[in-house]
C-alpha cells in the first residue's frame, strides 16, 4: 500500500507541474527550449488563473497524505480539462497540453481508487473496534 501511495503522490506532483506550466503559458510566459520556444499563441489569463489554482491544489495534495484534498484536486483538474477541451479558444500548444492532461488525470483517478484514498469519515483507524 505504501508503494501505491508513493505512486499517487508522484502522479499528483507531475499533474501539478503540468497545470502550473499551463498557467504560466496562459499568463504569457514564453519558455525557451534552445531549439524552439514553448508558448501559447493566444494566452488566456483567466484560464491561467484557474490552472494555477488547480495546480496549487494538486501540489498540496501531492505533498500531504490528505485523502479529501486528493479527491478535490482530481475533480478540479477533471473539470478544468473538460472546460479547456470544450473551448474553441484552446488551440495549438494549449490543446496539446490539455491532451497530455487527460491521461494524467486517468492515472491519478486509478491510483486514488487503487490506494483506497476514501473520504476520511468513511474509514476508521486501525484498531478502532466501534
Amino acid at each position: 500500500m505504501a508503494r501505491n501511495a508513493t505512486l499517487l503522490r508522484g502522479a499528483l506532483l507531475v499533474d501539478a507541474g503540468v497545470f502550473l506550466t499551463a498557467a504560466l503559458l496562459n499568463m504569457g510566459v514564453r519558455v525557451p527550449l534552445g531549439f524552439a520556444e514553448l508558448s501559447f499563441s493566444v494566452p488566456v489569463w483567466q484560464a491561467g488563473t484557474g490552472e494555477a489554482i488547480i495546480g496549487v491544489t494538486l501540489l498540496a495534495a501531492g505533498l500531504t497524505p490528505r485523502a479529501r484534498l486528493s479527491w478535490v484536486a482530481f475533480w478540479m483538474s477533471a473539470l478544468g480539462i473538460a472546460i479547456g477541451l470544450s473551448s474553441e479558444r484552446v488551440q495549438g500548444a494549449a490543446r496539446n497540453i490539455h491532451v497530455v492532461m487527460v491521461p494524467l488525470a486517468i492515472i491519478v483517478f486509478v491510483l486514488l481508487v487503487w490506494t483506497g484514498r476514501r473520504h476520511p469519515s468513511t474509514t476508521r483507524p486501525q484498531g478502532d473496534a466501534r
